[in-house]
């Protein structure tokens, strides 16, 4: 987070105050009033059915629909991105069409996940594969999970036409992260889709070895906090994965989302910043950047190997209202000493 704020120092921005969004989304998503969602969260001491303030969930089985439909629950059947995105687009389109949704007369599958290349050949794909699923099936209702942001502009425009739900994959561990989050968000925003967009969570261990995500109650009260100050306008919150014991925490938060409080209350003061400088409307060129936001491109050559040269990119925004022009960007690496290559923007 030091080294966004220090880079939007030395850029100059001109911070003012953004008008107070709305407090939450005025059209519902998904026929609801909020969605709090559980994905991923069945463990071996925990059924979902214990779930108080859950308003959508899955993926689970395509005939678990009517248990809670009676509950005022939308479920979604689940559907990976492996046979979408390795397959010929009108075979993609109907893989989730013929999909077996129990009879759900509303059926509603949730697609993991989207935003692999930075707006390229795989994002172009995607987007192609949600637009031609909606108008083949209208009464599909299409929820992605979006991998990260901020969201390429081919993809965001898909989802602001044809996607129901947008789920931004949100798994960080502790405030060091929280500029993740805040990313996703202005992303959001910026396409026009936070009305239907939702942060998810990661609860507990992470995907990967030695990756930690909320991993006490403490920690996951102040990412919800985080998330209200960040997103008033979203509908909602979401959480992946987690422990029996995060997962109740997790469900007595979310009986009152709507009312928490969306003023920071209890967040510490680098939070605090953080998401002010997200929020606010900067009128200068500011850019912020973070060794901690640097991904790879998942551009696969057709084969499901990676393409070459292997590439990673790190994430460099602009926050203000005028273009960056001629920004040199210099990499370092323990192996090449302090700066090793330069590039322009």
């Amino acid at each position: 987070m030091r080294a966004a704020a220090l880079l939007a120092a030395m850029l100059g921005g001109m911070v003012t105050d953004r008008p107070a969004a709305a407090k939450g989304a005025e059209t519902k998503v998904l026929g609801l009033d909020k969605v709090i969602a559980f994905t991923y969260s069945p463990t071996k001491d925990f059924d979902p059915k214990q779930l108080r303030s859950v308003t959508f969930i899955g993926p689970t089985k395509p005939e678990d629909w009517q248990y809670w439909r009676v509950r005022g629950v939308v479920m979604g059947v689940g559907h990976t991105w492996f046979d979408l995105l390795r397959s010929p687009i009108e075979k993609a389109v109907d893989n989730l069409v013929g999909q077996n949704y129990g009879g759900n007369p509303r059926p509603v599958v949730m697609i993991d996940e989207f935003g692999f290349d930075y707006g390229g050949r795989m994002d172009e794909k995607s987007a192609q594969i949600l637009r031609q699923t909606k108008r083949r099936k209208p009464e599909l209702a299409l929820a992605v999970w979006e991998m990260r942001g901020p969201i390429p502009k081919v993809l965001a425009e898909a989802y602001r036409d044809v996607a129901d739900l947008v789920m931004m994959e949100s798994y960080v561990g502790d405030k060091k992260q929280y500029w993740w989050i805040a990313s996703q968000v202005w992303s959001a925003r910026r396409y026009g889709i936070l009305a239907k967009t939702i942060v998810v969570l990661g609860v507990g261990k992470g995907g990967n070895p030695g990756e930690n995500w909320a991993q006490t109650k403490e920690e996951l009260e102040q990412q919800i906090r985080f998330v209200r100050l960040i997103a008033p306008e979203s509908p909602g919150v979401g959480f992946f994965g987690g422990t029996a014991e995060l997962l109740a925490r997790a469900d007595a938060l979310c009986a009152g989302f709507s009312d928490r409080p969306a003023d920071g209350a209890g967040l510490p003061p680098d939070a605090l910043s953080l998401a002010a400088t997200f929020s606010s409307r900067h009128e200068k060129p500011t850019l912020v950047v973070s060794p901690d936001l640097v991904e790879p491109n998942y551009t696969e050559d057709g084969s499901g190997r990676l393409v070459e040269p292997k590439t990673m990119r790190p994430y460099l925004i602009n926050l203000g209202d005028k273009d960056a022009q001629n920004v040199k960007v210099p990499q370092s690496g323990m192996a090449h000493g302090p700066a090793w290559r330069d590039g322009t923007a």
